[in-house]
């Protein structure tokens, strides 16, 4: 996943890793209040750092969408549903963000996106929490082996996820109303969802409000660059 020297056309989606880098002092302006206040809710340092890098790299990539905007210039609204979106009832393009232990995703789209990345999950939890999970995914998840349950979950839990933030509902539907797991191609109508490559460590999923597929890219990105 080579990085770029410029944004990729408005009618491809784009996805961006963003590792935590340490911030400067001065960049914090490029923040809102909102997002100042919720990086200094984090107890962790290291949490701290990945909230601070995720949401640096996300109003650079939209000042850079945007053009002629600098990224703390960017005004960034939630719609009824909470969810965060440029102003306006047609905003010129979507997005979404998502950052777990370490690493961050994010996407923006010509139609509505969802993006959730997750480092793997506990046996635990995947036992715990796949009880919630739509049939068919229970099923599924019963069938792979007990080694590999943890990592299958974590997958199914990524595409769920983007799924439900790019509906704009979040965890307010329930987990058992639709099928998103990768064994079988009903997935919900209208709706495109890809699984993305971002190390051993982490899994990640995308999904965008399309029938057929669009052009995808995939980059790191780096707050060094000149571009993104």
């Amino acid at each position: 996943m080579a990085r770029t020297e410029s944004v990729q056309p408005a009618e491809a989606v784009q996805l961006w890793l963003v590792r935590p880098e340490p911030v400067r002092p001065d960049e914090l302006a490029a923040l809102d209040s909102e997002e100042r206040r919720r990086a200094e809710a984090f107890r962790g340092s290291a949490d701290r750092m990945l909230y601070l890098s995720a949401h640096l790299a996300l109003r650079r990539v939209l000042a850079a969408r945007l053009g002629h905007v600098a990224p703390q210039e960017v005004r960034i609204v939630r719609d009824r549903n909470g969810r965060p979106t440029l102003p306006g009832d047609r905003p010129p393009f979507h997005f979404s963000l998502s950052h777990s232990a370490g690493l961050a995703l994010l996407g923006t789209a010509p139609v509505r996106i969802g993006v959730d990345v997750q480092r793997t999950l506990s046996r635990t939890t995947a036992d715990l929490c796949g009880r919630r999970l739509h049939p068919a995914e229970q099923e599924e998840l019963a069938s792979v082996q007990p080694s590999a349950r943890a990592a299958h979950f974590t997958r199914l839990w990524t595409r769920k996820e983007a799924y439900l933030k790019g509906l704009g509902v979040g965890l307010s539907r329930s987990l058992a109303a639709d099928y998103l797991g990768v064994d079988r191609p009903d997935t919900p109508a209208g709706w495109t969802v890809l699984d993305v490559p971002c190390g051993e460590s982490h899994l990640a999923s995308a999904a965008v409000q399309s029938r057929s597929p669009l052009p995808v890219t995939l980059r790191w990105l780096l707050r060094s660059a000149d571009h993104v």
